[in-house]
């Protein structure tokens, strides 16, 4: 057992002002602490880790690492002998989360495991390390572990809107529901088609929020037209009207520098909740007095519904489209006004079926809901029911739950509607 003299300061400050102080000693014993206390983490590969300044390629998602068992004096353990489990902790959180699985498992044997290969999910993003420890057990029989070590920070690129909104699999059951950055904090900064030509554009505002596109814009000054795709809106909930950096109110048709906060699943529409919004500095350069950064035809095209979409998950022009355009804008053509119901009295909404039948809709699912409400003060849902309307346009904000779907639209404003 190691032992330390310790003089103390005050016998020090006393020995040098005045001879013949009294003397003192304190005796500190060894730490007591026996066996593995952590496990060092050494990256194998890739030789260069990635910094803020030079991210990894999306293609880079095989790990090598070598992992040692160190004592409390910082020593290898040769008695340690225990599978570990190994997880991802990017953007905040552990994936997957501690009690429901883990990405690999790695044998620790006589204190070491040597050149471990480990392959990170495509939703790793941003600085990432690896987190191993010696739980054991999985969700209510989990136990969490003692012994842990993370690796070096690995830098991959921060994500896109188109990140944050595709499912996992097309075709799973929870693809309407689930993202897999999901309760992560998420910070959009850039589009994913680059600096030049790319563009996140404001497509509507409302009392609570907004919604962004990712925008991909004829050439490298941004000039209109600017085109969307699949997976390409976002909704930022921001609890009353968005703001910009500077506290100016957000428009349609701005141009931002990105967003940040939490990402959640609200009935199945993703959301990024307690955000912040980044915003240039107001420009007006052409004395208009209107923000340079709000150009309304870089606005996506709203994408035409088709009455395929209410197909089965299975099919790819089921109902994965609406997934593909939630919060970004769809149009309706010819479709018949039904009959207001309970939905209407509690919610609000009125109904729209696209296949031109109308009448009860009540048990017909494969309809439209729209709120009109608050934006097109002069129409009432009530004075056109049964006619068909040339085009309905809105933003698309479902409600998924389960195999329970609602598919919502809101129109931003009266030209948003063709009425007969």
């Amino acid at each position: 057992m190691k032992r330390s003299i310790f003089w103390p300061l005050g016998w020090l400050l006393a020995a040098g002002s005045a001879a013949g102080g009294a003397a003192g000693c304190t005796e500190h014993r060894g730490h007591g602490l026996e066996g593995t206390q952590s496990i060092e983490v050494t990256l194998v590969s890739p030789a260069n880790p990635g910094s803020i300044d030079q991210r990894l390629p999306d293609t880079q998602r095989t790990i090598v690492v070598n992992l040692a068992a160190k004592d409390a004096d910082n020593e290898l353990d040769p008695t340690f002998t225990k599978e570990l489990k190994v997880y991802a902790q990017f953007l905040g959180t552990l994936t997957p989360e501690l009690p429901t699985g883990q990405l690999a498992t790695i044998q620790m044997k006589d204190g070491v495991a040597m050149n471990q290969s480990i392959t990170l999910p495509a939703s790793v993003l941003g600085p990432t390390t690896l987190w191993i420890d010696d739980g054991e057990g999985l969700n209510s029989e989990y136990v969490p572990g003692r012994i842990a070590g993370a690796s070096p920070a690995l830098w991959f690129r921060d994500p896109f809107i188109r990140d944050l909104q595709t499912p996992r699999d097309e075709m799973a059951l929870d693809a309407l529901s689930v993202t897999p950055l999901q309760n992560k904090q998420v910070a959009v900064r850039a589009s994913r088609h680059g600096p030049l030509r790319g563009r996140l554009v404001i497509s509507s505002v409302f009392a609570q929020g907004y919604t962004v596109s990712d925008m991909l814009c004829a050439d490298e000054t941004g000039r209109p037209p600017c085109t969307a795709q699949a997976y390409d809106h976002a909704m930022v909930f921001t609890f009353s009207a968005g703001r910009g950096s500077d506290g100016h109110v957000l428009a349609e048709g701005e141009a931002i520098d990105g967003f940040a906060g939490g990402l959640s699943e609200f009935n199945g529409l993703t959301e990024v909740g307690f955000p912040r919004t980044f915003t240039p500095p107001y420009e007006d350069k052409d004395g208009d007095g209107v923000n340079d950064a709000i150009v309304r035809a870089r606005e996506p095209a709203p994408v035409l519904l088709d009455v395929g979409w209410f197909g089965p998950l299975s099919s790819p022009n089921g109902r994965i489209n609406f997934e593909r355009n939630e919060a970004g804008p769809i149009e309706i053509r010819n479709g018949t006004v039904c009959q207001l119901d309970k939905d209407y009295l509690t919610y609000r909404q009125w109904k729209l079926d696209p296949a031109g039948v109308g009448g009860d809709c009540s048990q017909n699912s494969n309809v439209i809901n729209v709120i009109t409400t608050g934006v097109v003060t002069s129409l009432d849902p009530a004075a056109i029911v049964g006619k068909t309307l040339p085009k309905v346009v809105g933003i698309l904000r479902p409600v998924s739950i389960g195999s329970f779907n609602v598919w919502i639209i809101y129109p931003r404003g009266a030209g948003d509607l063709v009425l007969p």
